[in-house]
């Protein structure tokens, strides 16, 4: 009897992030992450319950930041607000950049 090759299962890939809720831990930071497709995940971030919050912020940031540009090519940004007791939402949005004018070529005014 033959037998099919075994193939690697991909990854399923999330969609944009749109929400992160991260909660305080003890030895790690759990967090949560929503995406515009209703897709999402979650992880951890090892670092201490005394770290400053806004290394744990820029950390957990700057993951799904990579993922985005990489995967969707996209830039975002994220701006914190806190929930109580002991947690923070942090809302995403996209970054829109304007493209440059090509050498040679005068920017319209008017």
């Amino acid at each position: 009897m033959a037998r099919r090759p075994k193939t690697k299962k991909k990854r399923p890939s999330f969609g944009i992030p749109r929400e992160i809720i991260l909660l305080t831990g003890q030895d790690v930071w759990p967090y949560t992450f929503i995406a515009e497709d209703s897709g999402g995940g979650c992880g951890k971030v090892p670092m201490p319950a005394d770290a400053a919050l806004e290394d744990v912020q820029t950390a957990i940031f700057m993951q799904l930041a990579d993922y985005t540009r990489t995967v969707h090519g996209v830039e975002i940004d994220v701006e914190w607000s806190s929930l109580p007791p002991d947690s923070w939402v942090g809302r995403i949005r996209r970054v829109v950049t304007e493209e440059p004018a090509p050498p040679g070529v005068a920017p319209e005014v008017g």
